[in-house]
């Protein structure tokens, strides 16, 4: 029977190490099921219609016009992405090394793009709409601002944890509990 801990392993690692493996490989599993889905819907006969007949903002955010251009993309980078963070915390929680720099490499990563949402929530809010000073649209405005917020504060979150998270695999004292196997 494998032994979860390893002797002298950090129980704080072995906990937190689980859970990342457990929420990544359970949004894999509904990452390739929405990859299904979307395959199911872009082969049928109705997609290309409805998409020549749906509506987009004239300014959207830079990611969702992104997104909507690369759609197939999107979804396969999605599952690839949790994928991988499966299987870099199911390595990490067999102590490997190749999973400790692949988790530090990955967190500063998230860290990094929380770091640009939170200064530029705009990527992936629309921005409010004012013309010569005078607000368009105030219900809309106030949700934008609101949902830019919300950005920015999950951004400062995620991205503080992330950070928080690959210091300490990079260089605190649990890096010594990693062993180096091929």
């Amino acid at each position: 029977m494998m032994k979860l801990i390893p002797a002298g392993g950090s129980k704080l690692l072995t906990l937190i190490a689980a859970a990342a493996a457990c929420a990544a490989l359970y949004m894999s599993g509904n990452a390739l099921a929405e990859l299904a889905d979307f395959l199911r819907f872009y082969s049928s006969d109705l997609f290309y219609p409805a998409l020549a007949h749906s509506k987009l903002p004239a300014e959207m955010p830079p990611l969702a016009a992104l997104l909507s251009r690369h759609m197939l993309a999107s979804f396969w980078f999605s599952f690839l992405f949790w994928l991988s963070a499966a299987a870099l915390a199911v390595g990490v929680l067999l102590r490997r090394e190749w999973a400790r720099r692949g988790a530090v490499a990955m967190c500063y990563l998230l860290a990094g793009a929380g770091l640009m949402m939170l200064i530029f929530p705009w990527l992936a809010v629309p921005r409010p709409l004012v013309y010569g000073g005078l607000e368009l649209a105030p219900d809309f405005n106030a949700a934008v601002r609101a949902a830019a917020l919300l950005v920015r504060v999950t951004s400062l979150a995620g991205g503080a944890l992330c950070l928080w998270w690959a210091l300490a695999l990079d260089r605190g004292a649990v890096r010594g509990e990693f062993v180096r196997k091929v």
